[in-house]
């Protein structure tokens, strides 16, 4: 770099260099987390029917402020979750008008359900 600088100013321009591509590693790697999570979206409403492979949910649609229906597959992946405690579909025990979050990744299938949230058993 500078052939008349002395050995600690060749070794202090190298520490500055390996400080920046840490940064910029360190950058690049929040941004590509925060890119994955934009893709996870959350629909939360009302059960209005459930069946192994599919579940209907009432939604507010956010423009018309009304109640909407909206349906999501369930496959083998899809994690249910009764209050903390991950459960198979049939221990869900998922009734008609009870509150649901469900989970979607924009980036696989919009309508494919990735999390369901129910509330603990009471």
């Amino acid at each position: 770099m500078f052939p008349e600088a002395g050995p600690a100013a060749r070794l202090n321009c190298m520490i500055m260099a390996m400080t920046h591509l840490r940064t910029i590693l360190v950058s690049t790697i929040a941004v590509c987390a925060l890119g994955a999570t934009l893709l996870a979206h959350s629909v939360t409403g009302t059960v209005v029917s459930a069946k192994p492979e599919s579940i209907v949910v009432s939604v507010v649609d956010e423009t018309t402020k009304k109640p909407v229906s909206m349906t999501f597959d369930v496959n083998k992946d899809t994690k249910i979750m009764r209050g903390t405690k991950t459960v198979t579909f049939a221990e869900a025990r998922i009734l008609k008008g009870e509150k649901v979050s469900v989970t979607i990744d924009h980036d696989v299938d919009e309508h494919l359900a990735t999390i369901i949230k129910l509330d603990a058993p009471k």
